[in-house]
């Protein structure tokens, strides 16, 4: 049986003036080569999130199987 484990990434609202929906491709990108690289595969992309105590922005959903 698989197990998996889960993470989550942020990408902030860009410069005042921008939608908060836009998402900025090199900063997208930057982001799933770096986790990528340390084996995490990205499960789904939530747009436009309102985080607690945090700055509101888009949150990656990451998992990876466990040893």
């Amino acid at each position: 049986m698989n197990r998996y484990e889960y993470v989550t990434s942020v990408i902030t609202h860009g410069l005042l003036g921008r939608k908060g929906d836009e998402i900025d491709r090199v900063e997208l990108e930057r982001e799933l080569n770096r986790m990528g690289s340390e084996g995490w595969e990205l499960v789904r992309v939530m747009t436009d999130m309102a985080l607690h105590g945090e700055k509101d922005g888009h949150l990656l959903l990451f998992k990876r199987p466990t040893s």
